[in-house]
């Protein structure tokens, strides 16, 4: 699963929505896809181990970005501990959403994400006192019950598996708070890199912890052909839904990217139909719809404050 970017600031000569809108689409298309990926390996391969092949595909490409086109006085920004921290939470969340898609449903696993916009609006309230008022609250309390509407009865079936999801979006919002904190401390591929450094290290780590200790959910996995070529088709997927996102935001408002965002919760319920025969429950419905109103909600408000 990609994580959003936060928003990158520019100017009205900037804008493109007919472009945005078709990178959005993109960006719903492409992680859902890696997301199927990553499912369909679930149970031949730890989530730990896909997260690892998906940052070290990042490094090759993003690095060769950094190496070619970043003046090498911009590769070591003052402080550096907080893309580090940030780097352990987009790892933490990558192997979470992964752990999530591993045991529940796609789209169940994917609508409960979609709660990391009203976690970063709750985290920034909380930690960099940003103003939010009655609304927002009600709307960060209204998809956080959707989410539970939706954990509860995968609760019942895998336990407390269930909440992966739910971690997944609270670690990639605090990452997304750290973003926002420190944002002019270093260009957006920089942040990235070191994302992607970070979370080979500690996925490489915990790897080679589990095979010590055999521990079979932490322990690498030699992937068939068809596996490992699903590995690559995650790392690829992850970061060309990424970059398409990045770049849509950069040129368009936030206000008309935000609402197609939930396309994505569209196509992963297609694809979790056609490729595994999951059929939304009512319940996933029901909780979805809560978390998608909370979100749009969030969003207008935002919007109207803006203006």
């Amino acid at each position: 699963m990609a994580h959003r970017p936060h928003p990158a600031a520019h100017t009205q000569g900037e804008d493109n929505i007919g472009l945005a809108i078709a990178l959005t689409i993109a960006f719903a298309v492409f992680a859902p896809m890696s997301e199927s990926a990553a499912k369909f390996l679930s149970g031949a391969v730890p989530p730990t181990q896909i997260s690892a092949a998906r940052f070290a595909i990042h490094i090759l490409v993003i690095g060769t970005f950094v190496a070619l086109a970043v003046p090498r006085t911009d590769w070591r920004p003052k402080p550096l501990w907080p893309l580090i921290v940030r780097g352990l939470l987009t790892t933490a969340g990558t192997v979470c959403i992964y752990a999530g898609l591993a045991v529940m449903p796609m789209v169940d696993a994917v609508a409960i994400f979609f709660i990391q916009p009203l976690v970063l609006t709750a985290l920034s309230s909380l930690i960099l006192g940003d103003h939010v008022g009655l609304f927002r609250w009600l709307a960060v309390i209204a998809g956080m019950a959707g989410a539970l509407l939706i954990i509860g009865p995968n609760f019942e079936n895998v336990g407390w598996s269930a909440a992966f999801p739910a971690l997944a979006a609270l670690f990639h919002g605090s990452a997304g708070l750290m973003a926002r904190r420190w944002a002019g401390i270093a260009r957006l591929p920089v942040f990235q890199i070191y994302t992607a450094f970070v979370g080979i290290i500690v996925t490489t780590a915990a790897l080679a912890g589990g095979w010590l200790a055999e521990i079979p959910e932490l322990s690498p996995q030699m992937p068939t052909p068809l596996e490992g070529l699903l590995l690559l088709a995650i790392g690829i997927g992850s970061m060309a839904s990424t970059m398409t996102l990045t770049q849509a935001l950069r040129i368009a408002p936030p206000s008309v990217i935000a609402p197609l965002l939930y396309v994505h919760i569209l196509f992963s319920s297609t694809l979790g139909f056609l490729i595994f025969g999951h059929v939304p429950s009512e319940r996933t419905i029901a909780g979805a719809a809560l978390v998608i109103s909370a979100g749009m909600l969030v969003w207008w408000r935002e919007t109207r404050q803006a203006n």
